[in-house]
């Protein structure tokens, strides 16, 4: 069994946890609402840094594709540079250059692409949108420095599955949104009529 420096590891998990504390405290200055609003602005210019460390550590993301026939064909670089036809880069700016309508008309216009791009454009903003949320994170917790901590009142059980469904509600109407088409904001509503009527019946 290969042996682990645990005080190698103690040390570097330390110090990693002052890097986030220096970044969040350095946001927090700039903007010290940003753990509850992030602009539009703000938070394409982070993704745009997330989605940089993602190309430095998946290189295997980048990959050329021959188009023949309409059909993209994975090659080496120097097949890739040989090939007079139609041609196409992967990589990380590639795949997340879409916006998410387009992204969702593109499986019409072009379902081959699509289908090469969808699963590791899944992976990076999910990858994106945990690294924003751990910022928040961080940056809450400066925020919250020295201050006692205040514990909220206890929500009744209905009015925690109130606010279960009302938060369902709204995910769906934001996975709509990214063209997730899991989000069936119809059949969502008819299921929570359903509950709701024997969940509140007498």
């Amino acid at each position: 069994m290969k042996s682990l420096n645990f005080k190698q590891v103690g040390y570097q998990q330390a110090s990693f946890s002052d890097s986030i504390k220096s970044l969040a405290r350095q946001v927090h200055e700039t903007l010290p609402n940003f753990d509850e609003e992030v602009s539009d602005e703000v938070k394409a210019e982070l993704y745009l840094g997330y989605q940089l460390r993602v190309a430095e550590n998946q290189p295997k993301l980048k990959q050329h594709f021959v188009i023949e026939s309409g059909n993209y064909l994975p090659v080496d670089e120097v097949a890739f540079n040989k090939f007079e036809g139609a041609k196409y880069i992967r990589s990380v700016d590639n795949i997340m250059s879409y916006t998410p309508q387009a992204f969702g008309a593109l499986r019409q216009s072009n379902p081959q692409l699509h289908s090469i791009l969808k699963e590791p454009r899944d992976a990076i903003s999910k990858y994106c949108s945990n690294t924003l949320n751990a910022l928040k994170k961080a940056v809450r917790e400066i925020k919250n420095e020295g201050k006692p901590r205040e514990r909220g009142a206890t929500k009744s059980f209905a009015e925690t599955v109130k606010d279960t469904l009302d938060g369902l509600k709204k995910k769906c109407a934001n996975a709509k949104a990214r063209v997730d088409d899991t989000a069936d904001e119809k059949k969502l509503i008819l299921a929570i009529s359903e509950f709701n009527r024997k969940w509140l019946a007498k």
